[in-house]
């Protein structure tokens, strides 16, 4: 898609613009998680320059620009399974393999995401009135380790349904409750209706998500990016999955319930060992 647009606007650019296409052409793998400054930076141009540039190429910034090479990838679960086993029979998979993609998939996580926002969302959820979840796919097994973790602190957890049912749930979050969304690779409509309604009934939303560019991101309360790895390749949950555990860690730290709720679970699992031994 970048060739496509370059080749129609090629004629009228200057060389800075010629420069600053090359850039993104050079890094097309990374633009999901490029900002304006570290393009000015990688270029020595000024962010000024870096701002003019997107009109010229039929864009308001590169926000849009993200949104509609996201949109064109075009990728599907058979076109990444295809070529992530590709790349397995080529050059194997080995414990040094997995860890170089964990590394890398992470290194690009922190490239995004605000790690104030892992604080903002273990404080949001020890000031809720209740938490709801909505994990669907892949998501589904953090959902349920999440759930279970909080139990430990006090926490329950009310999952929430797909489909027409979710709107029984949603009549009941109000203000001061806590919803975690799940949203790998596309944004569901049950999604967009809680981030939706969260502006209307005043409860805060915390969205998981491998999307680096979509309008709707700006309605989340607070957004947890990970990386998945590329586009068109198997989409792993390592680094999900290491976010969740940070915030329950953080979370457990700051709870005052935590020690307690560890001495009411001793003392009950010693007084039914007998019926329920481990």
């Amino acid at each position: 898609m970048l060739e496509e647009i370059y080749e129609k606007c090629r004629e009228k650019l200057s060389k800075s613009d010629h420069r600053i296409f090359g850039y993104l052409l050079e890094h097309e793998h990374e633009i999901q998680m490029m900002t304006a400054e570290d393009m000015a930076k990688g270029l020595n141009l000024s962010t000024a320059t870096i701002s003019r540039f997107w009109t010229k190429i039929g864009y308001r910034n590169l926000k849009e620009l993200k949104l509609a090479l996201y949109k064109n990838t075009g990728t599907t679960p058979f076109s990444r399974m295809d070529a992530a086993l590709t790349r397995w029979r080529e050059n194997g998979i080995s414990p040094e393999m997995l860890m170089d993609r964990i590394s890398s998939n992470l290194n690009r996580t922190f490239q995004v995401l605000d790690p104030e926002n892992l604080d903002k969302a273990a404080e949001a959820l020890l000031n809720s009135n209740n938490v709801y979840i909505f994990a669907p796919d892949a998501s589904y097994g953090l959902g349920r380790i999440f759930a279970y973790r909080m139990l430990r602190l006090g926490i329950c957890v009310t999952e929430l349904p797909g489909g027409s049912q979710i709107f029984d749930s949603m009549i009941n979050i109000h203000k001061g409750d806590v919803v975690l969304l799940f949203a790998y690779s596309r944004i569901l409509k049950e999604v967009e209706a809680l981030l939706s309604h969260a502006h209307e009934a005043g409860y805060s939303t915390i969205l998981f998500t491998d999307i680096a560019a979509d309008n709707i991101l700006s309605d989340a309360d607070i957004i947890i990016y990970s990386c998945r790895g590329e586009l068109n390749d198997y989409h792993s949950m390592a680094v999900p999955m290491m976010m969740t555990d940070i915030i329950i860690m953080k979370a457990s730290q700051r709870s005052d319930k935590v020690l307690k709720k560890a001495r009411e679970l001793e003392k009950l699992r010693g007084q039914y060992m007998n019926i329920l031994p481990r």
